[in-house]
């Protein structure tokens, strides 16, 4: 009898024995890939711990408890499971998740805490968050930001869907593909300048080639501005460029502004109206002449003809040279 007894004792002892914490069984599905080397002694939470997953992986669990597992099978087997986090698995799922975050790569460490008579210590847990292995390399160019200006009667006298669009694809760079897709769509531009407002103004799209896992985006842009006046058709003619030498004395001899003005005015090649404008005035260039000095040089004024919207200008010179 008591060896039946004794046998039976042995039974439950090796049963609790092998009886597995179901939490240090998430050990085999998260195995810890980096741990602290060496011999140093640690407190009876154990060593730091880090373990590195995939932004698929990190993505893919499914709740607060599963994440919760995650950081417990990383202690130390025999380790409580009942400490606390700080920050809490809230926190941690709440950083992961947050829309300003410009990477969802990189560390989340918390501190793992026991407090209790058999343990009073504390151990950092932190899962790092690497890219997918599988990521593509994306070599995807879609070119500069472009834009064009049109005017307003340009723009109302393109006749379709279709030149619209390649309207738009004439502003890519060479050698970009010309099957991307457009945000907003062609007829989205076409019906926002149709709309009935004012269709002077920024039409923006963004122009998005893919390929496989990869893609690039370039923004286009067509400037709608007011229609310009065509320049008036204009004839009118000043002749050409002239010049004319005269000696000291013979400038000096000039008696008056009116006759400086004829001499330049003969410059004029034969028919050019004589009811033009100078530039510098005659007056001007006479006190240019009279200015202290050897008055020797060039004295040259514009001369131009007005009519309507329409001017053209001719160059006169009087070159003044010893006598």
């Amino acid at each position: 009898m008591r060896t039946k007894l004794l046998l039976k004792l042995i039974l439950v002892l090796l049963l609790v024995g092998c009886s597995v914490d179901p939490i240090e069984e998430d050990l085999m599905k998260y195995p810890a890939t980096e741990v602290n080397a060496g011999v140093d002694e640690y407190g009876c939470a154990g060593e730091d711990k880090i373990q590195t997953i995939t932004l698929a992986e990190a993505s893919a669990i499914e709740s607060w408890d599963e994440v919760r597992k995650l950081y417990l099978s990383m202690l130390d087997l025999g380790t409580p499971k009942d400490g606390a986090f700080d920050p809490a698995i809230w926190d941690l799922i709440d950083a992961f998740n947050d829309p300003e975050r410009e990477s969802q790569l990189g560390d989340y460490t918390t501190t793992y805490s026991l407090s209790s008579d058999d343990c009073f210590d504390s151990v950092q847990l932190t899962i790092r968050v690497i890219p997918d292995s599988s990521d593509p390399i994306c070599e995807l160019y879609a070119g500069e930001d472009a834009s064009r200006e049109l005017q307003f009667g340009e723009a109302s006298a393109i006749e379709s869907w279709d030149e619209v669009r390649k309207l738009y694809l004439s502003l890519l760079e060479p050698g970009v593909s010309r099957n991307g897709s457009f945000d907003p769509s062609i007829w989205d531009l076409i019906d926002a300048f149709n709309d009935g407002s004012d269709p002077l103004g920024e039409y923006t799209t963004i122009y998005t080639i893919i390929d496989g896992d990869c893609s690039d985006s370039v923004e286009l842009t067509i400037t709608v501005v007011p229609d310009r006046a065509d320049p008036p058709f204009c004839d009118l003619d000043a002749g050409p460029d002239n010049v004319k030498t005269l000696t000291r004395s013979e400038a000096a001899a000039l008696p008056s502004w009116d006759e400086v003005r004829k001499l330049y005015l003969s410059l004029l090649a034969p028919g050019i109206p004589k009811n033009g404008s100078f530039d510098p005035s005659i007056w001007d260039l006479i006190n240019q002449f009279n200015e202290p000095g050897d008055n020797l040089g060039d004295y040259t004024t514009v001369y131009t003809l007005t009519d309507g919207e329409c001017r053209d200008t001719v160059k006169l010179t009087i070159r003044v040279i010893e006598d």
